[in-house]
């Protein structure tokens, strides 16, 4: 059966991708913070669900996805580096040093701690994956052209992120593995813009439709899932 990591899954659009995941009958590997809810998941999606606890803002997050996946002896088909923070101070003023490391140390340095991770067991998978979640906010030229509202940190974050997975996408490239960037749209979350307009569940199986049409051709873009178009970097 292939096989899945996603980073935050606990709920969202997360939560809703296991949900799509599971249906196909796939092997899943949920990252969640909660012990609780980990077991939760665990028994739901038994038995072919093996939950991850963990926060991906630390740097021990690598050991236990690489604990999690040898114990399973797993090959990783597809990596969603899903888990997301967002405070919403807007403002130069209304923003400190601390959200703006905050953001950056889930968005950039969380994607990297669990790249890094899941890089020997993606190396197994015949065709590998990884997907950003990344968001139509986290583009530069979007920002300073139009007149839309933006929030420092989270902003700054996703920007910094999309180059990330341009990096990431000339470097693993090398070894076979497709990067991209993923904007799943206006969904309407907990932390949804007030322009909202997309259930989680519509969007998630979307993604896992267009997951299984990547080819070598696919270049590395940010991608609008819902509009089928790019967004400029």
């Amino acid at each position: 059966m292939p096989s899945i990591l996603i980073t935050g899954a606990s709920r969202g659009f997360g939560r809703e991708l296991l949900d799509v995941y599971a249906s196909s009958q796939w092997t899943l590997f949920p990252l969640v913070r909660d012990p609780q809810v980990a077991e939760q998941l665990a028994n739901q999606y038994a038995p072919r669900c093996f939950p991850i606890v963990g926060d991906v803002s630390c740097d021990s997050i690598g050991n236990v996805i690489t604990d999690v996946l040898t114990k399973q002896n797993a090959s990783l088909d597809v990596l969603i580096n899903n888990a997301g923070h967002i405070v919403k101070n807007r403002g130069i003023l209304g923003v400190s040093t601390r959200d703006l490391i905050e953001h950056f140390d889930v968005h950039v340095a969380g994607v990297w701690r669990c790249t890094v991770a899941a890089l020997p067991f993606l190396k197994k998978a015949t065709k590998p994956v990884v997907v950003n979640i990344t968001s139509r906010f986290g583009s530069i030229g979007r920002i300073a052209r139009r007149k839309s509202d933006f929030v420092y940190g989270y902003n700054i974050a996703k920007a910094a992120q999309n180059m990330l997975t341009a990096c990431m996408a000339r470097d693993l490239g090398r070894d076979g593995i497709k990067v991209i960037a993923v904007h799943p749209g206006q969904l309407k979350t907990s932390a949804a813009a007030l322009d909202a307009d997309t259930d989680p569940h519509v969007a998630a199986e979307k993604l896992d439709d267009f997951i299984s049409h990547l080819d070598s051709s696919t270049e590395c873009r940010m991608y609008d899932l819902m509009k089928g178009e790019y967004i400029e970097w």
